[in-house]
Parts: C-alpha cells; sequence; structure tokens
C-alpha cells in the first residue's frame, strides 16, 4: 500500500465530514471503534493493538490531528520535533494530547497539511483509509449494506439525515447514527485555547512590526479638515497625537498610544472625530484603510501619517485585536493584504 499523503485527504471540514459519517456507521450498527465525543469534542478512531487517532477541528480552518500505535516512535527526541515544528495552537499546554504518549501529529492551517514525522506513517495511513475520500467511505458503506445502491449511498454521503439512514439499518440504529451526525455538527463550540490564541496574537503582531508598507496611498499630509481643525485647535503649541484604529481589548473606536501631548481632553476629542471622519473619506474598497496613524504639529503647522499595512515605529499602545484585523484584512482585495495577513484565521476568531 502507497504512503499515504496528508494533502490528499482534504480541508479539515472535509475530513471531518468523513469521519463524522464513519462515526455514524458505527454507531448504526453498535459497533465500537469510530465516534464523536461530546466530553471532548474529538473525533475518535480506535484500531487494533491499542492504536488510536484522535482529530479536532479549530476556528480559522485549523485542525489538528494525532495518534498513537505500539509501531511508532515516541521518544524523547520525536517530541522535541513536535515541539520544534508544531506552531502554538497545535502543541501547547493547553492540548489534549499535550501530556500523552503519542507516535504521530498533524495540523492543518492555511490550506495545507504538517505533521511529524513528516512521512505519514504507514500504522496511521491506514486508520485513516476509510476517511481517505468520499469513494472509499461508499465502498465501505457497499459492503456492509449490499443491498443498497451506489446513488443511495452517495445521497446518505451528501445528507445524512434520519430518512436515509432508516432505510439501511431501521429506526433504532438511525437515531444512533444521527447523534454522531449532531455531535459532529458541534465542532464550532471549540474555539483556540486562551494561551494558542495569545501565542498566534503575539506572531502576528511581531511580523507587524516588521514589516513594509505595500505603497504610498497618496493621501496629503495635511488633508484639508486636519488644517481646518488645526486653525481652531492646534496653533501655538507643539502637539503629537498617535492612534490605532482597532480594536485593542480596551474597548472600540480609536485607542491612543497613550504618549500624546499638548492636547486638551476636549481638543483630543475633536480631533478623534477628525481623524474618524478622515479614515472613512479614505479607505478605498481595494486596498482599505489605515490601521494606525499619528498627529503631530510645530505650532504652526500640523502633519499626518498612516500605515496600511504594518505596526511603525512611531506607534507604541495597544495592539489591535485578532478579529478586528481579520475583518480589516477580508475587506481588501487579496493584492492588498501584506504577508503577515496570512497567519489570521481565514474564516472567523
Amino acid at each position: 500500500m502507497a504512503r499515504m499523503d496528508l494533502g490528499t485527504l482534504g480541508p479539515p471540514a472535509t475530513l471531518w465530514r468523513r469521519w463524522t459519517l464513519l462515526a455514524a456507521d458505527h454507531a448504526a450498527r453498535g459497533e465500537p471503534g469510530a465516534e464523536v465525543r461530546r466530553s471532548d469534542g474529538c473525533a475518535h478512531l480506535d484500531g487494533p493493538d491499542g492504536a488510536w487517532l484522535r482529530m479536532r477541528r479549530l476556528v480559522g480552518d485549523r485542525a489538528v490531528l494525532w495518534g498513537h500505535h505500539p509501531g511508532l516512535v515516541s521518544d524523547a527526541r520525536f517530541t522535541d520535533e513536535m515541539r520544534d515544528s508544531a506552531p502554538d495552537w497545535a502543541w501547547d499546554p493547553d492540548t489534549a494530547h499535550a501530556q500523552r504518549q503519542i507516535g504521530f501529529l498533524a495540523w492543518h492551517a492555511h490550506g495545507q497539511w504538517w505533521s511529524v514525522p513528516n512521512a505519514v506513517p504507514a500504522p496511521v495511513g491506514t486508520m485513516l483509509a476509510p476517511v481517505s475520500s468520499d469513494e472509499a467511505l461508499v465502498e465501505r458503506w457497499g459492503g456492509l449494506w449490499p443491498t443498497a445502491d451506489s446513488r443511495s449511498l452517495r445521497a446518505l454521503l451528501q445528507e445524512p439525515d434520519r430518512t436515509g439512514f432508516e432505510r439501511l439499518v431501521g429506526a433504532p440504529g438511525a437515531g444512533r447514527a444521527v447523534r454522531q451526525v449532531e455531535l459532529g455538527a458541534s465542532w464550532s463550540d471549540h474555539r483556540l485555547s486562551g494561551t494558542a490564541t495569545a501565542n498566534l496574537r503575539a506572531q502576528v503582531h511581531a511580523q507587524m512590526r516588521v514589516s513594509l508598507e505595500l505603497t504610498d496611498r497618496g493621501h496629503p499630509p495635511r488633508p484639508p479638515l486636519l488644517r481646518q481643525w488645526a486653525r481652531v485647535h492646534g496653533r501655538g503649541t507643539p502637539l503629537r497625537h498617535t492612534v490605532c484604529a482597532l480594536g485593542t481589548g480596551r474597548g472600540h473606536g480609536l485607542a491612543a498610544a497613550g504618549d500624546d501631548n499638548g492636547l486638551t481632553e476636549a481638543q483630543l476629542r475633536t480631533l478623534d472625530n477628525v481623524l474618524v471622519e478622515l479614515r472613512m473619506a479614505e479607505t478605498d474598497s481595494h486596498s482599505g484603510a489605515w490601521l494606525f496613524a499619528q498627529v503631530t504639529g510645530d505650532g504652526r503647522t500640523v502633519r499626518m501619517e498612516r500605515a496600511y499595512d504594518t505596526w511603525p515605529a512611531w506607534y507604541d499602545g495597544p495592539g489591535p485585536a485578532m478579529a478586528d484585523l481579520h475583518s480589516e484584512m477580508t475587506e481588501r482585495s487579496p493584492a492588498w493584504r501584506p504577508r503577515w495577513s496570512g497567519l489570521l484565521p481565514t474564516d472567523r476568531f
């Protein structure tokens, strides 16, 4: 049997769907070996001689797949490789498998599977074979229920409802099968752990700090609305006001860096109103809106700097929230998304 390529399994949603259906057919027939458990939110697959596999889906098109087999090495070298290779969200103190003896770990993010070891061990490939493709599952069902036609089996694959299972196994078995399908649908209750979320946020922020602006958006450093504000509020005193335009975990709206000077509370409020208006007016449907801005003045004139794609050195304050960064990036055309945006979850956070 050829070694399995994890890439052929498809994205987590596809693999999870097949695994759930495998668990449903086990439940329908009253046989152990495959199930989705409410207690840990994982899909379970048990093999002979104490072998097992587990899968957990996470938000952002992420997933973790891990397992044990008597023939797999699980020593200090393997553990060190996992810690060096696996992302924090796949291997951190909060994960269910962090304290267990496992011989295989795989994770999916941003459209690709990775694993330790890099090549899928043959025992793991054998255990995954029933969920490796829709065809494999239909072939399995054809062997279990030879009187069912392939069209009915494929229909059940796409719409695993009680009626379809009743035709195959009767009402009691169908009830058990549907409960597994329903448990499989509840995966979205399981989000990234607190540790993984914090580590991912720190990684995104670090990449933002070392990135470069994609291009100059061409907005003037002294827009008319800002000059109008300065004629009323900004004469005679040097000033500095630096903000992040995305949520920072300290409420929404503009978040100041904390090193402002030369402005009263009333002037800050009016200047923030100006910045909000400018951000709305300068937002482009393709290239997006600025993330950070700084207004400086020497007592005679004021200037404005903007950062659309980076965390600039002149902003020293709380960082933007992941959900807001995700929302901003999804509003942009792909060509206008900086490289660090690839670290963000791809659906929701």
